[in-house]
């Protein structure tokens, strides 16, 4: 068996929101995970060697609260090192589970499209978003914010930068390029033009930039990060996520088993169950490089952070060459202002 290093639970196919892109839009709704199966997963991971993350996901999972409770719970008696992270619209946080989630350490992940005119767009209840925003800094609770990045946000990073700078305990922003599967696929949102997607990016590392010179702990993008790590030749084999190397599993409210989160619910992708597990079809077998033509003589030629294997694949059809525009979008800030200067 493989071991497992990042482990999905999709707690709940239930949802407050219906986002205009949402990949599982379609899929079956309103069915929980149970304590069983969520007991199941973590002894099926168990056994590994080496620290091990586990994300709470869903749907909504802040929808099953008790399930977030016994899942933490749960974690405590692994004998492997573990972390603890949970991805949440924020919209029904209240102030008993932001205590809870502080107090455990569990990692705050909220998916935020822009400021509240575009998020209200996309996803809705941009002001109960917003609240929760604000009750995670007034209790102290560090968070970063996921935005899935498409045609009518993309010019919109550097004001979703700035708007997150006025919260100290906003710790990163991480851009989730659009997938062409679910309400992705169906008009509810097209791809960002690339060359768009690279100036807003240079536009949001220069931001930030500025912004970190005046705060105690810099908010930082995943993505620049990613390729500082790349050009100091820490990045490593290249491989873009643990499904890579098949040492992430998702696993689905009824217990079925699928490589990562963006795959959760396809039949294509599924590696049978908890009951009946096919960890073998965890791995990419084609873990799909980039392979743009632009790629000799980049600055990150042979060691580029790569992209999401899943979203080369739904997105096959369209737009392979999205990941290059943010990082070069990063680069050319880079370039512009000096490595030292955007801190990496």
């Amino acid at each position: 068996m493989p071991t497992i290093r990042y482990l999905v639970l999709g707690l709940t196919t239930r949802c407050n929101l219906s986002c205009a892109y949402c990949y599982h839009a379609g899929l079956e709704r309103g069915m929980d995970m149970s304590p069983e199966v969520a007991r199941t997963a973590l002894d099926l991971v168990a056994l590994g060697e080496g620290p091990l993350h586990v994300q709470l996901s869903g749907g909504e999972p802040t929808l099953a609260r008790e399930m977030v409770r016994y899942v933490v719970a749960e974690i405590r008696r692994l004998k492997r090192p573990c972390t603890v992270g949970i991805q949440t619209n924020a919209t029904l946080l209240d102030e008993d589970l932001v205590r809870f989630l502080g107090e455990h350490g569990v990692q705050v992940g909220v998916s935020l499209d822009g400021p509240p005119a575009i998020q209200q767009r996309l996803r809705g209840e941009a002001d109960k978003a917003l609240l929760g925003l604000t009750l995670l800094e007034k209790m102290g609770v560090p968070f970063r914010v996921t935005t899935v990045v498409g045609s009518e946000n993309c010019g919109q990073l550097s004001r979703l930068g700035l708007m997150l700078a006025g919260f100290r305990c906003a710790r990163g922003i991480g851009l989730d390029l659009l997938v062409a599967r679910g309400g992705g696929c169906s008009g509810g949102m097209e791809l960002p033009d690339p060359r768009i997607l690279e100036q807003e990016v240079g536009s949001l590392v220069r931001l930030l930039a500025a912004v970190n010179g005046r705060r105690s702990v810099p908010l930082r993008l995943r993505e620049l990060d990613l390729v500082g790590k790349a050009l100091s030749g820490k990045r490593g084999k290249g491989w873009f996520c643990h499904a890579c190397l098949g040492e992430s599993l998702a696993v689905h409210p009824d217990g079925r088993l699928y490589p990562c989160g963006q795959t959760l619910g396809d039949d294509r992708f599924e590696a049978g169950s908890l009951s009946h597990p096919r960890l073998s079809r965890l791995r990419w077998n084609d873990p799909r490089p980039l392979g743009s033509p632009d790629c000799p003589g980049c600055p990150l030629e042979g060691s580029c952070p790569g992209e999401c294997p899943s979203r080369l694949y739904y997105n096959r059809s369209s737009r392979p060459d999205l990941a290059c525009a943010v990082y070069r979008g990063c680069l050319a800030a880079l370039e512009g202002e000096g490595r030292q200067a955007v801190s990496l």
